[in-house]
């Protein structure tokens, strides 16, 4: 059985995240506020909420990321 080949794109921000999902991008990862790794990528929960309705729309899916260290006080 043959697998399909997809394309991961990341999304530092709302607009690069269209632009991938635009470009053919099957999925997007973009950072959760607070816990991306990017320091500049400052995305608001209600970027990501947009950037999923958004992706939705042409069946593509959205990874929200936490790649720093979490604390249990955080959670």
């Amino acid at each position: 059985m043959k697998k399909k080949v997809e394309i991961l794109a990341p999304a530092k921000n709302l607009v690069q995240g269209m632009a991938a999902i635009n470009a053919g991008a099957d999925a997007v990862y973009i950072g959760a506020p607070q816990f991306g790794a990017r320091s500049n990528a400052t995305n608001s929960v209600e970027d990501i909420a947009a950037m999923v309705e958004y992706a939705h729309l042409f069946k593509a899916q959205v990874f929200v990321v936490i790649n720093t260290i979490l604390y249990d006080y955080e959670l």
